[in-house]
């Protein structure tokens, strides 16, 4: 293919827009911020800005935009081959082997936790998991594991901020409380939630950082019915923290 042929079918627009979310690394920024990083006018980058946040790859709060993990869409044929994704689909698949259950990757997104990557066993009554599902932070344990890795100040703002909806009997609703349990998750290394935000369903959640500083957490959840919280403890902790160790390179 020639050289005029290729620039005859090359379209700017895409690469503009290529640009835009290539000028994000790792922090919100703001439209002059990306206007000035990507060397276009206010009124173009905003366009582009508008348009990847109303299909959901970009949130904007406060005046700043801020990626979102649905742009994990557009990197599925790399990572597939690539860590740290890479790395934790193994760590899923060797998790999920030692244990026989499902297990999951989640990424912190504000008050929310997104499912990235998930492990299915095909164990009776395994758990099913969908990747991009979003769930509250505040009732989950993968949540609470990765808001213990927060500063104290930012647990508090994310937990007051969120419409705390009490899903079952068990939902822990109130401030004070829910904190209690992240620094609980702290100090023991990990997070247990059993029945707050789906009955019958217990999980053990320990939270880590990627080699970008963006918090994620692996966990195994399960049926309350298959045992008892201190058989489910003793079965699942150290290959869980193994797992983890795995995805850290300790």
């Amino acid at each position: 293919m020639g050289a005029t042929e290729t620039r005859n079918e090359y379209v700017q627009a895409f690469e503009r827009g290529l640009a835009v979310i290539s000028a994000f690394d790792g922090s919100a920024l703001t439209l002059s911020e990306v206007a000035a990083r990507v060397d276009m006018s206010p009124a173009a980058a905003r366009r582009y800005l508008v348009t990847l946040t109303e299909l959901g790859y970009f949130a904007h709060r406060r005046g700043k935009f801020s990626p979102l993990a649905r742009l994990l869409e557009l990197s599925a044929p790399y990572v597939a081959t690539t860590d740290p994704t890479m790395r934790a689909q193994t760590a899923l698949r060797e998790l999920t082997g030692t244990l026989n259950e499902t297990t999951t990757l989640t990424q912190l997104e504000g008050g929310d936790v997104i499912n990235v990557l998930a492990s299915t066993s095909v164990r009776e009554l395994s758990i099913q998991v969908m990747p991009g599902r979003k769930l509250p932070s505040y009732c989950t344990a993968m949540g609470r594991a990765m808001l213990s890795l927060l500063p104290p100040e930012g647990i508090r703002t994310i937990i007051e901020k969120q419409p705390r909806e009490r899903h079952t009997i068990h939902t822990l609703t109130e401030t004070e409380a829910i904190i209690e349990q992240i620094a609980q998750a702290w100090q023991q290394g990990y997070a247990l939630v059993e029945e707050e935000h789906t009955p019958g369903i217990r999980t053990m959640s320990m939270a880590f950082r990627l080699s970008h500083g963006r918090v994620a957490a692996l966990s195994v959840p399960t049926p309350t019915a298959r045992e008892t919280r201190g058989e489910y403890i003793e079965r699942v902790h150290d290959p869980l923290r193994e797992a983890v160790a795995y995805m850290t390179g300790q």
